[in-house]
């Protein structure tokens, strides 16, 4: 749905699609301005020359499909999560033999995460001390399907903000069939994380603060971002000028490329940064090892029994 339409704003020339159904491949070949189409991928492998393939499907098709694609000399690009399982998904990162392997981790891209990711690493911000995110949702079942398509978004957002994991706290709530998750995350260098991750909230629901050392960033749903600068003392209170926030949004009065919504959900960036990788042999944002850590933090919460509990990640 976003991947297509987003290789216009990447180098890449799109030479062959595939679908097993072939009046789509078709249709979808003519849309995007592909040569070829087919509905076998082994045969467009065979005879096709292509540096990556981008392979968007279910689990299981991320899987077989890319371990053939790897195992044919191209790099990789695949939907999140990149295998049904953890111990797949590690096998694909050891079929990786040289070549690349990106995971859709889209969200690290959009723009509005990219320009607070920028302002959290400026010394005036400080370093930051905690993030708080509500990725909140229609409703999504079983648990297994809440975490892996839809809260592995936000809990790759803690990494990518706070670094590693290395344990935490979870409360995890049962509503007929539907849940509810708040998380807790410790990470590596002392940063905390705090996620709400629910399945019974209107459309999506989605906002992330960043606090440093008496400084804090909000974004909300991609499309706003406020910068509340450093106010330590209680005499900072009573400062309520202009100085005291500054506010980032796109302007879609404006008919450019920066306010297109594949550009603020971070579809376009990911592209550009899978080209940028290949181009200059260096490891993509996201990997096949990012997508690996968190869904071993989707596994450790699926596991969880009901109501609180800890885990650590050695």
């Amino acid at each position: 749905m976003a991947i297509l339409p987003s290789l216009r704003f990447a180098p890449f020339q799109l030479i062959a699609v595939c679908d097993l159904d072939a009046d789509l491949a078709a249709h979808t070949a003519r849309t995007f301005g592909a040569d070829k189409w087919y509905a076998n991928y082994r045969e467009m492998l065979d005879r096709e020359e292509l540096d990556v393939v981008a392979v968007v499907g279910p689990p299981s098709l991320h899987f077989l499909a890319g371990k053939e694609v790897l195992a044919s000399g191209r790099h990789l690009f695949v939907e999140k999560p990149p295998a049904p399982t953890v111990a797949e998904a590690e096998e694909l990162a050891a079929a990786a033999s040289g070549r690349e392997i990106m995971v859709g981790f889209q969200k690290r891209h959009a723009r509005a995460y990219v320009l607070a990711r920028n302002a959290a690493q400026e010394d005036s911000f400080g370093q930051v001390s905690m993030l708080r995110m509500n990725y909140s949702h229609v409703r999504e079942t079983p648990l297994s399907d809440h975490l892996a398509f839809m809260s592995i978004h936000a809990i790759d957002l803690a990494s990518f903000f706070m670094g590693d994991v290395s344990g935490g706290a979870l409360h995890v709530s049962s509503h007929e069939k539907y849940h509810v998750v708040a998380a807790t995350f410790e990470h590596v260098d002392g940063g905390i994380s705090m996620l709400s991750l629910s399945a019974l909230e209107p459309r999506l629901q989605e906002t992330v603060e960043l606090a440093g050392q008496s400084s804090l960033l909000r974004v909300s749903d991609l499309s706003e971002l406020i910068i509340q600068h450093q106010a330590p003392e209680w005499a900072d209170t009573y400062d309520t000028g202009p100085a005291m926030a500054s506010v980032w949004r796109p302007d879609f009065a404006i008919p450019i490329d920066a306010n297109n919504s594949l550009v603020l959900q971070g579809y376009a960036g990911e592209m550009s940064a899978l080209a940028a990788a290949i181009h200059s042999g260096t490891t993509p944002q996201a990997d096949i090892h990012d997508a690996v850590k968190a869904m071993r933090i989707i596994d450790l919460i699926a596991a969880a029994p009901p109501g609180f509990s800890t885990f650590t990640i050695t």
